[in-house]
């Protein structure tokens, strides 16, 4: 067993969704996080597969959150509630924390947390240090080097005698 910690390249990358539950409504809320870290865990030394923009607690591994930090939004979202709840929810979150729900009768539901960027994985050795780094995504998909040479044709400055 192996394992991983998994963490964005970019920051503002994190999207936690919290689904909360009443009378056959669901409210989501979803916090954007600057950062954040998980351990993923593989029955064998191979990196986990995991793609960016996958609810990391809902793919095939075991995944276990270390932290979020910073938390930078908090959007709700309404659409699948009646009318009048949507109002009532809309009115009590002016003055109070979503929190607070639960002494109203709302329940905990499902909670995603989607990395939309590319991952970056380190793989955490028996003794707790951090090992290898490797990078899933876009980033990795275009580890070659990019060799720019000048090649406008005429009139461009850099312009050369091939290109005309």
């Amino acid at each position: 067993m192996a394992t991983w910690k998994v963490e964005p390249v970019w920051k503002k990358s994190i999207r936690e969704r919290q689904h909360m539950c009443k009378d056959g409504n669901t409210f989501i809320v979803e916090t954007g996080w600057r950062w954040g870290e998980f351990y993923v865990y593989t029955d064998d030394d191979n990196p986990p597969d995991i793609a960016p923009g996958v609810d990391i607690y809902n793919c095939e591994y075991e995944t276990e959150l270390i932290e979020t930090t910073d938390g930078c939004w908090e959007d709700h979202d309404f659409d699948d509630c009646d009318d009048e709840t949507t109002e009532w929810l809309e009115e009590f979150l002016e003055e109070n924390s979503y929190f607070d729900l639960e002494e109203h009768g709302w329940i905990f539901d499902d909670c995603e947390m989607i990395i939309d960027c590319d991952l970056k994985l380190t793989r955490i050795n028996d003794d707790g240090t951090e090992s290898e780094e490797i990078i899933l995504g876009e980033q990795a998909a275009s580890n070659e080097s990019t060799d720019l040479k000048p090649g406008a044709p005429w009139p461009f400055p850099n312009a050369t005698k091939e290109n005309e």
